[in-house]
């Protein structure tokens, strides 16, 4: 598996020197994302493309480590028997669709193709996807183009069934802040499965935290102890939960749906996480970036006094506790507010406390006392404030490191600069007060 996501050399099979050819496109992600490996094309039509000469089929060589597949499904077959016999390679990329998710025929095609691959031990992603995209090392394979400088390194793994839910993933978490190692668009599932995907991403350095999304689950049994040996937190979006869904789900990718129930309680049984939709999944992904959390105490800060309410309700809806705050924390709030009006209730009202000074040295005062289990700070910057706000996240970022304690932050604002600040990826950003409680509540899920 190693080789699979780490290659030296690999074929692009199916490239033309056209610039609407797909094999073109792969080439080109590859180049731009520096790949420092050996790139070489294949196709039926002579030319060269990115400095590369495309090389007909009877100049295969030996030591092609990887093979994307990019050929009209019925040829699919005869191409793998051509690359492995004649090169010994046994790792193929196939994006072709029109296999087990477009009848009978396909089903036959996808049966052929793997009846060879499992009597000669191919590994085989796909058919029927965007590839493998291992952003640490340039080994970027999608058919559609990327743009490196809008996509952040991370420690995210992303599997999906689905190539355009892996892009949105990305992007998503690029924006976020948050960053993405790899992401492996999983397709039909013919030979490899979310199985080996998630037991090879449990040891990878590069990861620490994965994001499955899933409309079917090939081997119940080996994919919860594939869940429940994973030392990673990993979050599951699985979709195709309704009729309607299921039966758009088996003209995607050949998905059959499982019991939901049964699911559900799996991921909890292995100590995971279940999301139902995107926006949670994301929400998921920040949480499991915080420091773990330990109990159910929170305190509450909030510059807004009706957002403190919102804060408030939620704690109580996610079933945590608010202990008051003690004599020393009441004291330095008061010290250093203006009108002398605050109420130092949990949650904390700061609405009176115009310092950003004094709130990281409040943040760090609560991090040391054991009755907090997490911090949520919630905060609206005014115009004239945005310019000191990195320097408070990145005291928040030291903070939370130094105390092993989990703070999560919602700031409003004009979108834009809240945009800009989540991209900085000093802490993670949560989209709304109740946001802020709700990853608490996950990192229960995941600290249990």
């Amino acid at each position: 598996m190693e080789t699979l996501f780490n290659p030296s050399k690999v074929a692009v099979v199916g490239v033309s020197p056209s610039e609407d050819n797909l094999g073109r496109f792969i080439m080109y992600n590859l180049i731009s994302f520096g790949f420092q490996g050996e790139i070489i094309p294949f196709g039926r039509k002579t030319g060269c493309i990115f400095g590369h000469k495309i090389r007909s089929f009877t100049e295969i060589p030996e030591g092609i480590d990887v093979a994307c597949i990019l050929v009209p499904a019925p040829k699919v077959p005869e191409t793998v028997y051509l690359f492995h016999e004649k090169a010994q390679v046994k790792r193929f990329i196939i994006y072709t669709g029109g296999f087990s998710e477009y009848g009978e025929e396909g089903k036959e095609l996808e049966r052929k193709l793997k009846n060879y691959a499992e009597e000669n031990n191919l590994l085989i992603v796909g058919p029927n996807c965007l590839g493998i995209m291992n952003f640490t090392n340039g080994f970027v394979t999608p058919f559609a183009t990327l743009n490196p400088e809008r996509i952040k390194k991370g420690k995210v793994a992303i599997v999906s069934q689905s190539g355009g839910v892996a892009l949105s993933y990305i992007n998503a978490l690029s924006e976020e802040g948050i960053g993405v190692s790899t992401c492996i668009s999983i397709g039909n599932k013919m030979v490899l499965s979310e199985i080996e995907y998630l037991k090879y991403l449990a040891k990878d350095p590069d990861t620490k935290v994965l994001l499955l999304y899933l409309e079917s689950i090939k081997n119940g049994r080996a994919f919860f102890e594939a869940l429940k040996s994973c030392p990673k937190p990993v979050i599951v979006h699985k979709a195709n939960v309704t009729e309607v869904s299921r039966r758009i789900a088996q003209f995607h990718t050949a998905s059959l749906a499982v019991k939901d129930e049964l699911l559900t309680a799996c991921i909890k049984q292995a100590r995971k996480v279940r999301v139902p939709t995107t926006d949670e999944a994301i929400l998921a992904v920040k949480a499991a970036h915080l420091s773990p959390i330990k109990g159910r105490n929170l305190a509450i800060l909030s510059r807004s006094g009706g957002e403190g309410v919102i804060l408030a309700d939620a704690a109580g809806i996610h079933g945590f506790e608010l202990p008051p705050y003690p004599e020393e924390i009441v004291r330095f709030v008061r010290e250093r507010s203006r009108a002398k009006v605050i109420k130092t209730t949990n949650p904390l009202d700061l609405g009176d406390l115009y310092d950003m000074e004094s709130y990281w040295k409040l943040i760090e005062r609560i991090a040391q006392l054991d009755t907090y289990h997490g911090i949520v700070f919630s905060t609206q910057f005014f115009h004239q404030e945005w310019q000191f706000v990195e320097n408070l996240l990145e005291k928040v970022a030291e903070i939370m490191k130094t105390y092993n304690k989990p703070i999560t932050v919602y700031v409003g604002g004009e979108r834009r600069d809240v945009l800009r600040l989540k991209a900085q990826g000093l802490v993670p950003i949560f989209n709304s007060p109740e946001a802020a409680v709700k990853a608490h509540r996950i990192l229960l899920e995941i600290s249990r």
